[in-house]
């Protein structure tokens, strides 16, 4: 039950118990809309430049090679939902199908936390939610100090994160092909660089959860197809990632528990194979298992006392969404007629929800909120909310 204070505009949504066992809404199967390529200076290209061919990573190699030779992303530069909203000016100018109104435009990363929260019991999050010509925009609320503190948390497992980038390396062969050196190993196909990302984006996939509408962007790490050859589909995607080898019952349900995350990502978006590549202690690769997207959740339901399984999962991310949905949308304040230029754009309603490990989610309305930084309710790029206002 949703407990209501009218006067703050707060509302609260409880877990459910992991026992949940009614059928849990249904997850439209993903329609690929478009793709685009962030380029290694950040810039936005439409297409698939940046697209990455999957090819086996050799066992035995090291996922340390290159790490002093690693170009990172700038993690104070917050692009928010930028490249989502290039990509949906573009297909809506190419007139191509995009969004369908009444639902969500947001990343894939932040529909998994939604998903995951019924079984994550240490870590909270916070998310920005706005409303915007029929849709409601979503990301993570990141204010510089949480970033800061959260990038102290994460240099004690840089070594870790790289050797998932590594094993990338190793997996994937570049649209632009390999970028050897004479001391690269066999299979190593160009030094880490995470500026550089294929994505899936926008509508580019357009789905539902239940009755509410989906509009996702996502990363997807490479596609099993020729080199060289066009994009192949949804189902030509994978994931690829990495974990210890698994010698122990406790490394076991470790292992069982991270591949809730894996299974939400990757089904969200459609992608119906993950391949783990298994490394020792060493960061040498020893071992690679594939799995089907779809047969997880029955791989977990055979095992004794699984972590976990999805009809909770399915159920309070339709909860969530809905009650978002129906408080922040009618906050819209697009007008029904296309807004002048000259015009002021008028504020955003901007609303957060927080989730509380164990408790559940809580939604507030902050207020409005006008143009902060060139950002329309310091979150969407101003130049992109009066094409939408302009439009109509």
């Amino acid at each position: 039950m949703t407990s209501v204070n009218a006067a703050k505009h707060h509302f609260f949504l409880p877990l459910p118990p992991r026992s949940l066992q009614a059928s849990p809404p249904s997850y439209r199967l993903p329609a690929l809309i478009t793709t685009y390529s962030h380029l290694p200076d950040r810039s936005i290209a439409h297409g698939d430049q940046s697209m990455a061919y999957y090819r086996p990573a050799p066992i035995g190699c090291d996922l340390n090679h290159g790490f002093d030779r690693k170009i990172e992303r700038d993690e104070d530069l917050d692009e928010h939902l930028d490249g989502l909203c290039v990509a949906l000016q573009d297909v809506w100018r190419s007139g191509k199908k995009g969004e369908r109104r009444g639902g969500f435009i947001t990343w894939r990363g932040m529909i998994t936390r939604l998903m995951t929260a019924p079984f994550e019991e240490r870590e909270g999050w916070e998310m920005t939610a706005i409303a915007l010509d029929g849709s409601i925009y979503i990301e993570q609320h990141d204010p510089p100090d949480l970033r800061k503190d959260r990038r102290k948390q994460q240099s004690s497992w840089a070594w870790q994160s790289y050797m998932g980038y590594a094993f990338e390396a190793f997996s994937t062969v570049p649209a632009a092909g390999e970028d050897r050196k004479d001391d690269d190993p066999e299979g190593w196909s160009g030094d880490v660089n995470t500026k550089v990302q294929w994505e899936l984006t926008g509508s580019v996939i357009r789905s539902a959860i239940g009755d509410i509408p989906l509009c996702l962007g996502g990363e997807v790490d490479c596609v099993q197809a020729e080199i060289g050859s066009p994009h192949p589909g949804l189902d030509k995607c994978m994931e690829l990632k990495t974990s210890k080898v698994i010698e122990n019952e406790k490394q076991d349900l470790i292992f069982h528990k991270k591949m809730l995350k894996h299974w939400a990502q990757s089904w969200l978006l459609g992608v119906p194979t993950i391949e783990v590549g298994f490394r020792d202690d060493a960061g040498i690769l020893k071992s690679r298992s594939t799995f089907d997207t779809t047969q997880i959740p029955r791989f977990m339901a055979s095992l004794s006392g699984p972590p976990w399984h999805p009809t909770p999962a399915l159920h309070f991310l339709h909860a969530v969404l809905s009650l978002v949905l129906h408080h922040v949308l009618p906050t819209d304040p697009c007008p029904s007629e296309s807004l002048p230029a000259d015009a002021p754009l008028p504020p955003a309603d901007v609303w957060r929800f927080s989730f509380i490990p164990r408790r559940g989610c809580e939604l507030y309305n902050v207020g409005p909120i006008g143009i902060v930084g060139g950002r329309w309710g310091d979150v969407l790029p101003e130049e992109y909310v009066r094409w939408r206002m302009s439009k109509q």
